[in-house]
């Protein structure tokens, strides 16, 4: 795996420098090449190894689909202000997926294979469209 400023490419899965803390966090990832990938949030004791899905028990993922295609923004939307935990996942502005029972600490999650090129964003850009009583994460700056 390779991580060059925002940008994830290669085989395998890396996580955000710091834990999400706030209350309502924000996040997004630009899709540069298609591939194999995934985006969310998990524990610090996930396998970064191989690529991430919604099936592990400590990442709770948006991976890769038909509808995504090169460009989309996808955007992670994560509330811990309400219990259960709910991570909210768009593409663009549209709500795509929900989920919740997240557990423990987590932090921002991506995963590439198969040729897939993402692009962090933790708000060093201007987000493309971050929902409303939601803030961009604030300690995390870069990948590990």
């Amino acid at each position: 795996m390779t991580v060059e400023g925002g940008n994830i490419s290669g085989t395998g899965s890396v996580l955000g420098d710091s834990p999400i803390l706030q209350d309502k966090s924000y996040f997004e990832a630009t899709v540069v090449k298609t591939g194999s990938f995934a985006m969310g949030v998990a524990t610090k004791d996930t396998d970064l190894d191989s690529l991430l899905t919604d099936k592990a028990v400590t990442a709770w993922m948006l991976t890769n689909g038909p509808s995504i295609k090169e460009g989309d923004v996808l955007g992670c939307a994560l509330d811990q202000a309400d219990y259960p935990v709910q991570v909210y996942f768009y593409k663009g502005s549209q709500l795509v997926r929900q989920l919740s029972g997240v557990r423990g600490e987590v932090m921002p999650a991506f995963s590439v294979a198969d040729g897939a090129i993402l692009t962090a964003n933790f708000g060093s850009v201007e987000y493309a469209s971050m929902p409303p009583g939601f803030q961009g994460i604030i300690k995390c700056k870069s990948l590990l």
